[in-house]
């Protein structure tokens, strides 16, 4: 039961840190934006992780599950998901991400010649049509630009990566029940990116300022952090089957936050919603 409370916390801590980014990502970078973000979710981390129990049930291997995880995700993952918030928006880009379950099942299927439940098949089902739906419900009307299909290749590249991260996450915590120094040392190695790329790139240097993007984006840095916090919980204390559906009803929590927030920016219609809801209503069957 408490596994079950921390993955809706988590759900609605990450969906309102996500409508945070919204509000000022026009103003900054992907990369700024995911570097700013990130380091402030360390700062926090680290200190509490080191004063758990943690540091002394982590072995080799689960440090290395640990980081490949954290290097997917959230490292790759928050540029890919930060690039779709700017192009989609927060509502439909949140929705595009959370099918992920979907490519795990099948490429199980494919790969592990396992089979479909009547339930995974209608589940797949619903999510296909509720993302049709919402890529239908957002072009042509007042406050979204028309957008096409190619506009969902970023989000959907980063659920696939979000897919494969969460298998690496669940095999660390098998390995070492560490969950807040697994969140620490995931977000460690997620810095790795941006420091390829800002050592890579010039233009991305001179335009970094993080004193300037820490005053648009501490406060989502630290629901992400704390969001992370209680996913890594969750699924300690969960199985995979239980809390994944929950942790992916993160769109709802968006859309939510986003009529209240992001009117101005937004516009969250009876026809989006029922969109979102359905294609998470796909994802919770999925994962039975």
């Amino acid at each position: 039961m408490i596994g079950i409370v921390l993955a809706l916390l988590s759900a609605a801590a990450s969906g309102l840190a996500v409508v945070l980014v919204r509000k000022h990502a026009a103003k900054s970078s992907v990369l700024n934006m995911s570097l700013v973000i990130t380091v402030v979710g360390m700062i926090g981390l680290w200190p509490i992780a080191l004063a758990t129990p943690d540091v002394n049930s982590i072995n080799m291997l689960g440090f290395l599950l640990f980081a490949v995880s954290g290097l997917l995700s959230p490292g790759i993952v928050r540029l890919f998901y930060y690039k779709g918030l700017k192009t989609l928006g927060a509502s439909v880009n949140s929705s595009v991400f959370a099918v992920y379950p979907l490519y795990s099942s099948l490429l199980a299927v494919l790969l592990l010649n396992e089979t479909l439940s009547v339930w995974n098949a209608m589940g797949i089902a619903s999510i296909i049509i509720g993302v049709v739906l919402v890529e239908m419900s957002i072009n042509g009307k007042k406050g979204h630009k028309n957008t096409s299909w190619k506009d969902f290749v970023v989000p959907v590249l980063g659920g696939v990566a979000l897919g494969v991260a969460a298998l690496f996450r669940k095999a660390a915590l098998d390995t070492s029940n560490a969950p807040v120094l697994g969140v620490a040392i995931a977000y460690a190695f997620s810095l790795l990116p941006y420091i390829i790329i800002l050592a890579s790139s010039k233009s991305n240097r001179g335009d970094l300022s993080l004193k300037r993007d820490l005053r648009w984006f501490w406060l989502a840095g630290i629901g992400q952090a704390a969001s992370w916090l209680l996913a890594f919980y969750a699924l300690s204390l969960e199985s995979v089957s239980i809390t994944t559906p929950l942790l992916s009803v993160e769109p709802l929590f968006v859309v939510g936050f986003a009529f209240f927030y992001l009117r101005g920016l937004e516009q969250v219609s009876a026809r989006l919603i029922a969109s979102v809801a359905l294609t998470v209503f796909g994802i919770v069957l999925i994962t039975i």
